[in-house]
C-alpha cells in the first residue's frame, strides 16, 4: 500500500483491490483545487517508480507488478480527468489550468527539418508488403548470405501511423503521464565521441530540450537509443505488433565472418528495442549478433550497410581503457559520409587514417514513415 496526500486536501491515496481507479481520481480532482504553482506530488510519485524499473530494475514479479498496477492506476485516473474536462464536468478554473498544462488536444506533429542525406549510389533493394513465404525464399536466395531489404508499407496497419499517431507529440506526452514517465537519454551526437554522456531524465524535458526547439535553440543531440521501453511503458507496446519476419529461421553467420566463431545466446522471442531522437542523430557504424528488422514509424532515416565480409575495411575499435570490447562499433567518423569536397579536411583526414574504408562495398537506403528494413546479421550499420 502506498499513501500521499496533496498538499491542502486530506483524501489519501490508498491502493486496495477494486478502488485504485477511484481513490487515484479523487486525489487528481482535489488537487486541481491547488495552486497552479502547488507541489506536484504526481511526478515525485512517477519519478520514484520510475527509478525504481530504469535503475533496480523492480526485481521480483510481484514487485514490478505492483509498480506497474500503480501507473496504470495513475493513468487510468489521468485519463479520466481528461475526459471530464472534455465534457465539460471540471470547474473554469481547473479546466484554464489543464490547457495550460497539458497540451493534449492541439492538432501538432514533430517539427519537421531538412538533414543533409547523401545521395544514393547503391540503393537497397526495395519491395511493397512483402509476403511471408516471399521474405522467407529472399533469407535463402544468395548462397553467400541473404541481402539487406527496405520493405516499403509494411507497418501502415499499426496503430502508431493511425489511430494512436506517434507523430504527435500530444499523444505521447498523454502516455506518458503528462510527460512525467522517465527516459535514460543518450547526450552527444554518438556514443563514441568525446563528451557524451548518459541522463535519465523526464519525457516532457526530453521533448522541450531536444526535439521541440529549432536546431540552434536546442540543449544539443539527445537520443533514447536502443532501450527496451515498451517493458518500462506497456501501453506503447499495444501501438506496434512484431513483424511476422521475425519469426522465421535465418541462416545463421556465414564462415569467414567476424560473427562465425562467436558463441551467441539464442533467442526464445524477438528482442524488442526503441530509438528515439531528433535530426541530427547518428548510430556509429557498429555491428550486431542477431538478424534484424529497423521499423520506421515516425520521419525519415538514412542507412547505409556494409556486408561482414568488408570488416576489415571498416577498421573496427578493440577492447577499450575500461575494458570494455568495442569490437562490434568502427572507428571511422560517419559524419562525413556522402563528403566529396576537395577541401573538406574531415574528409582528407579520414581517409589518410583509413585507406580502405574508400574501397569497401555498401548498400544504402531512405527508409520512411512505415517502411522496414532487413538487416542480415553481422552487418555493420549506420544511420543518420
Amino acid at each position: 500500500m502506498a499513501e500521499g496526500y496533496p498538499p491542502g486536501d486530506r483524501e489519501a491515496i490508498r491502493l486496495r483491490p477494486g478502488d485504485r481507479e477511484s481513490k487515484f481520481l479523487i486525489a487528481l480532482e482535489s488537487s486541481g483545487r491547488n495552486d497552479v504553482g502547488s507541489y506536484d506530488w504526481q511526478s515525485d510519485v512517477v519519478r520514484t517508480l520510475d527509478q525504481a524499473i530504469i535503475m533496480a530494475g523492480a526485481p521480483g514479479k510481484s514487485r514490478r507488478s505492483s509498480i506497474e498496477d500503480i501507473l496504470d492506476s495513475l493513468q487510468i485516473a489521468t485519463d479520466s480527468m481528461l475526459s471530464n474536462h472534455s465534457n465539460g464536468s471540471i470547474s473554469d478554473r481547473q479546466s484554464s489550468k489543464r490547457r495550460k498544462l497539458d497540451p493534449y488536444e492541439t492538432n501538432d506533429t514533430f517539427p519537421q527539418y531538412s538533414n543533409r542525406v547523401p545521395a544514393l549510389r547503391f540503393p537497397i533493394q526495395q519491395v511493397e508488403a512483402l509476403s511471408l513465404s516471399a521474405f522467407e525464399h529472399h533469407l535463402s536466395a544468395c548462397k553467400d548470405g541473404p541481402r539487406p531489404l527496405i520493405i516499403t508499407n509494411a507497418l501502415l496497419h499499426w496503430p502508431a501511423l493511425n489511430e494512436r499517431p506517434w507523430k504527435k507529440p500530444s499523444y505521447l506526452l498523454r502516455k506518458t503521464f503528462g510527460g512525467r514517465r522517465l527516459v535514460p537519454i543518450e547526450i552527444g551526437r554518438s556514443y563514441v565521441d568525446e563528451g557524451w554522456s548518459q541522463a535519465i531524465i523526464p519525457f516532457r524535458t526530453f521533448l522541450s530540450d531536444y526535439f521541440l526547439p529549432k536546431p540552434e535553440d536546442s540543449q544539443g543531440v539527445g537520443y533514447l537509443a536502443q532501450y527496451d521501453l515498451f517493458s518500462q511503458i506497456p501501453s506503447l507496446r499495444d501501438d506496434i505488433s512484431i513483424p511476422d519476419y521475425c519469426y522465421t529461421s535465418p541462416p545463421p553467420p556465414m564462415a569467414d565472418t567476424p560473427l562465425a566463431t562467436k558463441a551467441i545466446q539464442q533467442l526464445d522471442e524477438p528482442l524488442l528495442n526503441a530509438w528515439f531522437g531528433p535530426a541530427g542523430t547518428i548510430s556509429p557504424l557498429h555491428t550486431d549478433p542477431y538478424h534484424n528488422v529497423l521499423c520506421q514509424v515516425v520521419g525519415k532515416k538514412y542507412v547505409r550497410l556494409y556486408s561482414p565480409f568488408e570488416s576489415d575495411k571498416v577498421y573496427p575499435r578493440v577492447v577499450d581503457e575500461w575494458g570494455i570490447d568495442m569490437s562490434n562499433t568502427s572507428q571511422v567518423d560517419v559524419s562525413t559520409i556522402g563528403d566529396t569536397a576537395d577541401g573538406n579536411s574531415s574528409l582528407h583526414c579520414r581517409n589518410a587514417m583509413f585507406p580502405l574504408f574508400g574501397d569497401a562495398n555498401y548498400v544504402e537506403g531512405i527508409l520512411g514513415e512505415g517502411d522496414c528494413l532487413y538487416i542480415p546479421v553481422g552487418s555493420l550499420s549506420t544511420s543518420l
